[in-house]
């Protein structure tokens, strides 16, 4: 039996390494990023000093590890796939043969894109420990354990770690010793981050990047999608249903406050990422008959092939890439051979370029050139801080005798849902003169 189990779980491994590289593409979203994070880390850069993050960093160093030894995109899907294999073991030690439904529903790709959450990053984390934070409830385990688990999550996501701490203030009322564990454990990760921050010495920073500016990037990135909305309010729904049916179940409010992970963004993403739990409370409170179980193992193995295929025709002209860092990268055949144009143009480059199109491109092209990140890579709404777009511009100001990378379609538009800063982009332009057009990329010099 254990023999089964053990090759079940390398399947299951397999599957969401396969999955992750070559089979749901199309909702990759911020992964050149998150990669990014740990792949600068993993060459010692230090984030807040080096390159702008607006999260706490417990993520881009658990999957910078394997990239200490061999840093490469492969590397990185890898790590998660044995982190996704690592929260179905819980999942399934809480809801049994019953795994098999939320598999089913987590790969599902519309209208509401689960599978856009099994990609690598903190928001995946996120949901990974709240998995791992029932299990540990459930099975009463120590209570600095799971204060230890929710520090984690804060370590995580700053704003997420402050709101799941709420519940626990429930104990300090009903068992003051429960609740003064779970605070001793809540705090040992906090404080070693605290630790981290000054020994770095980018304290200052980490709360300007983190706390200050979350002013900036609720001003700019606040997204409603009606149609997320509304499914968003019906998993509230079910959740205070549940509340009303289970008062005494705790994990219920846990479960109803991480709901502020779609703050300030609520679209397809930050949605989905709650009703991940919301299957899980769902899926816990039903029943399956045993015919059942095989066509859901169809569904699964159906949709996912389904998915392939459909990614494979949006892409027109699919094209694999293997360039460096970068193996194995699904992109449509335009897109690749514009990336090897812009990339022979900056090896014969005898000047300085700095990238400032979208975050995930400018990672990507820096990644490919072995190149150390900085605060032009990832030029976003709120990602620099108080009063971040005027220390930009100054920093702009500052460059000299260098190329910028335009990507013009991101300046020009219109969308005011964008993350890319235009009001930057548009800085550049008018402060440089165009030199030349690489497909949607245009390069400007600054004397």
């Amino acid at each position: 039996m254990k023999i089964e189990k053990t090759v079940k779980y390398i399947f299951l491994c397999a599957f969401f390494f396969v999955a992750l590289v070559f089979v749901f593409t199309l909702s990759r979203g911020d992964i050149f990023v998150n990669y990014g994070f740990s792949y600068a880390i993993s060459r010692g850069e230090i984030p807040y000093k080096d390159f702008n993050m607006v999260i706490t960093p417990f993520a881009p160093f658990l999957y910078s590890i394997g990239l200490v030894f061999y840093n490469n995109i492969l590397i990185y899907y890898f790590e998660q796939a044995v982190l996704l294999t690592c929260m179905f073991y819980f999942l399934e030690k809480l809801v049994g043969k019953k795994i098999i439904l939320f598999l089913l529903f987590l790969i599902v790709p519309y209208p509401v894109a689960m599978v856009s959450t099994i990609f690598p990053g903190y928001n995946f984390l996120l949901v990974f420990m709240f998995i791992l934070f029932i299990y540990c409830f459930k099975n009463n385990c120590s209570d600095y354990l799971l204060g230890i688990i929710l520090g984690l999550i804060f370590c995580t996501k700053q704003t997420i770690g402050l709101v799941l701490f709420l519940p626990t203030f429930y104990y300090l009322f009903k068992n003051r010793k429960k609740f003064f564990k779970i605070c001793i454990g809540y705090l040992i990760p906090i404080v070693c981050l605290f630790l981290y921050l000054l020994i770095t010495g980018c304290l200052n920073e980490f709360v300007n990047l983190c706390f200050l500016g979350l002013f900036d990037f609720n001003n700019g990135n606040s997204q409603i999608n009606i149609f997320y909305f509304i499914i968003f309010l019906i998993g509230i729904a079910y959740l205070l249903f549940r509340v009303y049916k289970e008062p005494k179940n705790i994990l219920l409010y846990y479960g109803l406050l991480f709901s502020s992970v779609i703050i300030p963004i609520v679209d397809y993403y930050h949605v989905s990422l709650f009703l991940v739990i919301v299957c899980y409370f769902a899926i816990e409170n039903i029943s399956i008959k045993k015919e059942y179980y095989k066509y859901l193992k169809i569904g699964s193995i159906s949709l996912t092939v389904i998915w392939g295929v459909v990614t494979y025709i949006y892409f027109r002209e699919p094209a694999i890439s293997n360039f460096n860092n970068f193996n194995l990268v699904v992109w449509e055949k335009g897109y690749v051979t514009n990336a090897e144009e812009l990339l022979q143009f900056v090896d014969k480059s005898d000047k300085k370029v700095i990238y400032f199109m979208r975050g995930s491109e400018n990672y990507y092209f820096k990644i490919i050139n072995n190149q150390k990140l900085d605060y032009f890579d990832l030029p976003n709404c709120g990602n620099y801080g108080y009063n971040g777009i005027n220390k930009m511009k100054m920093k702009i100001n500052k460059e000299h005798n260098v190329y910028f990378v335009i990507d013009r379609e991101l300046v020009k538009n219109n969308d005011e849902n964008q993350q890319y800063l235009k009001e930057l982009g548009k800085y550049v332009v008018d402060e440089s003169s165009l030199v030349k057009k690489v497909g949607l990329y245009d390069i400007y010099y600054k004397e």
